[in-house]
């Protein structure tokens, strides 16, 4: 059982001052019996009531010590052996008592040399002790901390290695492509009117291609060292994505998407940066164009409730696995690597920070490949407090 400190050191006290009291008392019985037979004091003829004078006291033993010389010896010999015995007891005791102390102590110094070397793997035991409990406590929770951000350093030093070479693998394909078309119009490849415009379009949406990456890669820089600046206001999110849609609806049709609108006529505010909310948007939809499939279809539906509103974004496309699911929000992370989908993975893991900034929750349902994916985002109205439904 733990105790404190001055708790355990007061029993400790008492232990030091009855063990030699109790021993020496043992000791000091046996002797007095085995002087008793060995030296008979019925030849003083002194009485008990004169026993209680100093002086006659004093004189008595003085001729009984006379007439008794091996009596001093047995004398000393009781007074070092009571010596010796409280000699012993206390230092036992304060060996113990100390050992006590020192065990925990010695165990917190290793372990923060252990720490100093870059050992992180051991726990810190306990003590008996309810202050160096805690603190051993406090020095474990703390090792712990710090192997978990070796972990998190670790993954973040994967990660970036990843996205390095996810940003030059996709950045060569673009830049290949628009070195390739130029070195056309230079030879005079694109010798007519029709086929230079057909390599300038394209050279054009590689360089968009190029665009995209380069901002989602300062947006995502800025929000992972919180450098991004939110400008919030109170507006109709309805309202907001009919815009929106209506302003990507083009872009949709060029890739063949036939898009289906849903959104929900009543008035729900929320606090919105629009420019961040429409990155948010902007990536969804861009993945949605990525992993289309024969006939793509993309549908927006809005829903109020739970004191918030729900937006869903649902496409016909190759869908996920379940149990990439939980990981595609990862920064760097993409389903399936196979597929050569271009991008640099940090498109959801954008989404997701900057719906977290908003106080909403971002997930995505799919039943499998080839069985669609929908994005689904809440937002809480402004100043709204009830809690948030993850299940729909």
């Amino acid at each position: 059982m733990d105790m404190k400190i001055k708790s355990k050191f007061t029993i400790y006290n008492v232990i030091m001052l009855l063990t030699p009291i109790l021993l020496i008392g043992v000791v000091s019985i046996c002797f007095l019996i085995i002087f008793i037979f060995k030296y008979p004091v019925d030849e003083l003829n002194i009485t008990r009531n004169s026993l209680l004078n100093p002086l006659v006291f004093s004189d008595a033993l003085g001729e009984f010590f006379k007439s008794n010389p091996g009596a001093i010896g047995y004398l000393l010999l009781w007074i070092g052996i009571c010596a010796a015995l409280m000699i012993i007891s206390t230092s036992l005791t304060t060996h113990f008592m100390s050992k006590s102390v020192e065990k925990p102590i010695d165990e917190l110094a290793r372990a923060a040399e252990s720490i100093r070397s870059g050992d992180l793997d051991f726990e810190v035991m306990g003590s008996d002790y309810d202050e160096i409990d805690r603190l051993c406590s406090s020095f474990d929770s703390m090792r712990r901390e710090l192997k978990l951000a070796r972990e998190r350093e670790k993954v973040m030093k994967e990660e970036r290695s990843m996205l390095l070479a996810n940003i030059s693998h996709d950045l060569k394909t673009p830049i290949t492509s628009i070195k390739g078309y130029i070195d056309g119009i230079r030879d005079g490849v694109a010798d007519t009117p029709e086929k230079l415009k057909r390599y300038l379009d394209t050279i054009y949406s590689k360089a968009e291609v190029i665009d995209d990456m380069v901002n989602n890669l300062s947006m995502f820089s800025k929000l992972d060292m919180s450098r991004l600046a939110f400008k919030f206001e109170n507006r109709d999110i309805n309202a907001f994505l009919r815009g929106f849609i209506e302003d990507c609806r083009l872009d949709l049709e060029k890739n063949g998407i036939a898009a289906k609108c849903n959104i929900s006529s009543d008035e729900v505010i929320v606090r919105l940066d629009c420019e961040k909310m429409s990155r948010v948007f902007a990536n969804i939809i861009d993945n949605a164009v990525k992993y289309r499939g024969s006939e793509p279809m993309l549908e927006i539906t809005t829903k109020t409730q739970d004191g918030g509103a729900y937006i869903y974004i649902s496409d016909n496309g190759i869908g996920i696995e379940e149990d990439e699911l939980k990981n595609v929000f990862e920064s760097f992370h993409r389903a399936d690597s196979s597929r050569s989908i271009k991008g640099s993975g940090l498109g959801l893991g954008i989404v997701r920070q900057i719906v977290e900034k908003h106080g909403g929750k971002v997930w995505l349902k799919s039943d499998g490949l080839g069985k669609g994916t929908t994005a689904v985002v809440y937002l809480p109205q402004a100043g709204g407090t009830d809690e948030k439904n993850t299940d729909n």
